[in-house]
């Protein structure tokens, strides 16, 4: 997999966010000598019963679905909807926040793919692109662009996983946003120094925290690494000790302690630790588009900032204030918008003349919630047969009274859902009604 590891500008004190679980890629120059890694036990990842292939230009292992070019390791059918979790601790701070990995798009002939990592805090989601030999790219958030240079190779080991094994890698990472552009220049040198067995509690359908029920069993590279990165402002070091899965070439953990030195200057103004550990993982392997019951799942990754846009006989109800928590309760601020004719002087034909003009009202309100796991019956065509499958069903209603607005609909994604709602009665007595779309912000 490759990583998109030491990709901040505003967010470089959490250097370790991961870019991908289903493409893998370890291109590193100067990696160190020693004997292949062969497993006596089977290696236990997430999904068993998908065929594991080599990429022919990485030497990394791949979960793959079925479309498989044998000859190269390309992927050949669609792989959409991967979706991973990692917890960040702040360990000096005793702060906290998930980031959720959304493969959500692939080009099949050039393999070159994106993901988009939303967060369960208010940081704004990006975009992350990686080239034909799952290098990392670039990346963007909000009205900024950042490139990475060289291109051509990630900056993590690659195989065979073995102890002493050794790589160095320098890069540059440059962001523009506007006219302002800012570089960074980063430094990679790690070792790997111990061949490991680790397991994880990841979370539940619910939600649950990290060292839940669910327990996953990895066997890993521990690595250790010293990275820097270096601005016109200082230089921020890291050092690291992390857990590598091999089957994947996936961080599963990884546990750092950042310095900082000012530039022109000798002390450490800033040191603090922090932790980042695989919290949930879903690999999905079938024809697009992929629905969530193609694989496990988690409200959590649902977790943070959305907008809803309802619209409908009622006029149109903009909730753009949403927020869906770890265990999938939600809340919000809305505001519906509707028009009516109001009778006004006529300025053209006074003083008895009247006209008919649109007015605009704008009513707020508050509105609460819930995801949850729950069988959903189509509806049935006239000579057709019921089908029932499983969703992540959203449910909202208004604080008010459930009467106000009655929010049902389906997560489709990470990043997007849509469904259906009803209004209070307009006058006349008719029931007000409409679709709604929604998007992780």
């Amino acid at each position: 997999m490759t990583f998109a590891a030491f990709s901040f500008s505003h967010r470089t004190q959490f250097p370790w966010l991961l870019a991908s679980v289903a493409l893998v890629a370890a291109t590193v120059s100067g990696c160190g000598g020693g004997d292949s890694y062969e497993p006596t036990a089977p290696i236990n990842t997430t999904v068993e019963y998908f065929p594991t292939v080599a990429n022919a230009e990485s030497g990394a292992l791949m979960r793959r679905g079925q479309n498989v070019d044998v000859l190269t390791g390309s992927l050949v059918g669609p792989e959409y909807g991967d979706t991973w979790m990692y917890q960040w601790i702040n360990k000096t701070a005793g702060t906290g926040y998930y980031t959720t990995h959304f493969l959500s798009a692939l080009e099949k002939t050039t393999q070159l793919y994106a993901n988009t990592v939303t967060y369960s805090d208010t940081q704004p989601y990006e975009v992350r692109d990686f080239g034909s030999k799952n290098q990392f790219v670039a990346r963007s958030f909000e009205n900024t662009r950042c490139q990475y240079s060289p291109q051509d190779r990630s900056p993590f080991p690659r195989r065979p996983f073995a102890v002493g094994n050794a790589w160095t890698f320098v890069w540059d990472e440059t962001c523009l946003n506007g006219t302002v552009v800012n570089t960074v220049k980063k430094t990679i040198t790690g070792r790997i120094v111990g061949l490991e067995t680790k397991t994880l509690g990841l979370l539940g359908q619910g939600g649950v925290a990290l060292g839940g029920t669910t327990q996953r069993t990895f066997q890993t590279a521990r690595y250790t690494a010293t990275r820097t990165e270096t601005t016109l402002a200082g230089t921020w070091t890291y050092a690291d000790t992390c857990w590598h899965d091999m089957a994947q070439d996936r961080t599963v953990q990884c546990d750092t302690t950042a310095s900082y030195v000012p530039a022109g200057g000798a002390a450490v103004t800033q040191v603090y630790e922090q932790s980042q550990t695989l919290a949930f993982v879903r690999e999905v392997r079938t024809p697009s588009p992929v629905l969530i019951t193609d694989g496990p799942t988690t409200v959590a990754m649902y977790a943070g900032r959305w907008d809803f846009k309802l619209v409908g006989s009622g006029g149109s109800v903009t909730c753009s204030n949403m927020a869906i928590s770890l265990t999938g309760n939600v809340t919000g601020d809305c505001v519906r918008v509707t028009t009516v004719l109001a009778t006004r002087p006529d300025p053209n034909n006074p003083p008895a003349g009247v006209i008919q003009v649109p007015v605009e009202t704008r009513a707020a309100f508050t509105v609460s919630g819930f995801v949850d796991r729950r069988a959903y019956t189509a509806p049935v065509a006239a000579g057709g047969t019921a089908s029932t499958r499983w969703i992540d069903a959203i449910n909202i209603v208004a604080d008010s009274n459930p009467n106000d607005l009655s929010l049902t609909g389906e997560m489709l994604s990470p990043i997007s859902a849509s469904g259906t709602w009803l209004g209070a009665a307009a006058t006349g007595g008719t029931a007000l009604e409409g679709t709604f779309a929604a998007k992780h912000r």
